[in-house]
């Protein structure tokens, strides 16, 4: 087919024999004036994790190793992405999006390399099959949709840090488990990360509100 020579007219419209492209800049959506405020801590079994002790996407490691196990170029690897892919949406789409107003996540960079310097080869297999850019395009496309303010904050040590007493260890957190050396606190390391992405978050916003424990 014959490609169509448009010819732009002024800033805002371009002219061609059959057609007429015309674009407009569209005002972005205030944000929702009342809601909750959540947080969310994206994860390598379960997909993601929220401040309000819910868990999304339990089914997420088994995709993820399935892409592993599959040979790169095939087409069941492709399936699996996809399958990958379909369950990202509709996690992200589960997500409270009417009740808050106010969305918190790690400002992770480059997920391959972990949160912090010195991670293991085994992490890093794990982490390469999914895509953590596309997790966040994902909530932030829901976010600007139902008009709830996206913030971003510092990823370290947010599930090794006590959401009670703030001591930050290494040893706090075992696999998917958190038990503080401190303050004897217990609890799932996901949650815990997700308690800590809220308190920054509500630093970050100035508000007084105090995070759920």
């Amino acid at each position: 087919m014959a490609r169509r020579a448009f010819r732009q007219v002024d800033p805002g419209c371009a002219l061609s024999e059959t057609g007429v492209i015309l674009w407009v800049e569209v005002p972005d959506a205030e944000i929702k004036p009342g809601g909750d405020v959540l947080a969310v801590d994206i994860g390598v079994n379960k997909l993601l994790s929220d401040s309000n002790g819910n868990h999304y996407g339990e089914e997420f490691k088994k995709i993820r190793d399935k892409i592993k196990r599959r040979k790169p170029g095939s087409k069941g690897r492709a399936r699996a992405h996809r399958e990958r892919d379909n369950l990202i949406d509709r996690v992200v789409n589960q997500l409270p999006w009417r009740a808050i107003k106010t969305i918190g996540v790690e400002a992770l960079h480059d997920m391959k390399r972990g949160k912090k310097k010195g991670r293991g080869k085994t992490f890093r297999k794990a982490i390469a099959p999914w895509t953590y850019r596309r997790v966040l395009n994902r909530i932030e496309h829901k976010a600007q949709e139902n008009r709830v303010l996206l913030v971003r904050v510092d990823p370290a040590n947010t599930s090794r840090t006590c959401p009670d007493c703030g001591a930050t260890h290494k040893e706090n957190r075992k696999g998917e488990k958190f038990q503080c050396l401190v303050c004897g606190r217990t609890g799932d390391a996901d949650t815990v990360g997700a308690l800590n992405i809220l308190a920054r978050t509500l630093a970050t916003l100035g508000s007084v509100e105090s995070p759920r424990l």
